[in-house]
């Protein structure tokens, strides 16, 4: 591997690390990951110019062309990309310092021409195809997943009621000017300057993930957290009640549960989120309460019964 990257980018390596599928390595005091490009490879050519452009205004992960002005090098019947990291602060290291909320607010801020072909805003449509997707995987693997097959109704549950959330919401309240597209990212547990996971949806999209993502970090400044957030960006009630529709669709037990039929974990890993499911549903009313504070929204039945 080390000869292509040498070949196609002119680069000599040092320091080569590899993690999961991603190769690290520096280079003359930069720092490079080469990796699989397992995108769909009619967006490359979005990704790339959305990358350029916001590269003129922030610090951000920058595409590396190969020497044949190529985005993507083939190899071994696999596309690869070369990333040079620009910001090498690490989603860790925004949620140690707290720096998540200010950073996604300040990247959904920037005006950027919209890109139609990297959007992401029919959530109730990828849900439902999900949930079918998932119920029946484990059909075929109930035997080697007894812990899945035990808890997966509850969350495919939950899925369910976030989808009639949100298409009700839809339903009964129109958007505003703040529910335009903006930048977002697809997985907020990855590097939220990488160019691969930014995409454009609603601001809701990662301030839901980073709420979800703040339980399972035992956050206990959350709540301190948002109303500093909320100072600063304005939500309509649309806005607010997608937003507590994607936090109460489960896609923490969903991306993990993806992880171990892939054989990248372990099932058991799961135990600690099952675990939590009383915590949890304490801490999803917990916010509905907040939100309830200055937004009429509609309760969650089953969420407020089990409160009393």
């Amino acid at each position: 591997m080390e000869n292509i990257i040498n070949y196609y980018y002119n680069i000599t390596i040092e320091n080569i690390i590899k993690q999961n599928d991603n190769l690290y390595f520096s280079s003359n005091g930069n720092k490079y990951c080469f990796r699989i490009f397992s995108n769909n490879i009619n967006l490359i050519k979005d990704i790339y110019n959305l990358n350029n452009y916001l590269s003129t205004i922030i610090l951000i992960d920058k595409i590396i062309l190969n020497k044949y002005n190529e985005i993507l090098t083939e190899y071994n019947n696999n596309l690869y990309i070369l990333t040079l990291i620009n910001n090498k602060t690490s989603i860790e290291d925004l949620i140690y310092n707290n720096k998540v909320l200010p950073t996604i607010s300040n990247l959904s801020n920037i005006k950027v021409p919209e890109t139609k072909a990297l959007e992401r805003n029919n959530w109730e449509i990828l849900w439902g195809n999900m949930i079918d997707y998932y119920e029946m995987q484990i059909g075929q693997n109930e035997k080697k997943y007894p812990l899945i097959r035990e808890s997966l109704d509850y969350y495919i549950g939950m899925a369910e009621n976030a989808i009639s959330y949100l298409v009700n919401t839809k339903k009964e309240v129109k958007k505003e000017n703040s529910d335009n597209m903006v930048l977002a990212h697809n997985n907020l547990n990855h590097s939220l300057f990488d160019p691969l996971n930014i995409i454009f949806d609603h601001k809701a999209r990662d301030l839901a993930e980073y709420i979800k993502l703040s339980f399972f970090n035992n956050n206990k400044d959350i709540f301190k957290e948002l109303d500093e957030y909320f100072f600063y960006n304005r939500y309509s009630l649309y806005g607010i009640r997608v937003l507590y529709a994607r936090v109460l669709y489960p896609s923490y037990y969903f991306k993990l549960y993806d992880k171990i039929l892939r054989g990248e974990n372990e099932e058991k890993e799961l135990t600690p989120i099952i675990s939590r499911i009383n915590e949890y549903e304490d801490y999803l009313y917990n916010l509905f309460l907040y939100l309830n504070k200055y937004y009429d929204i509609p309760s969650v039945d089953w969420l407020k019964k089990t409160r009393y």
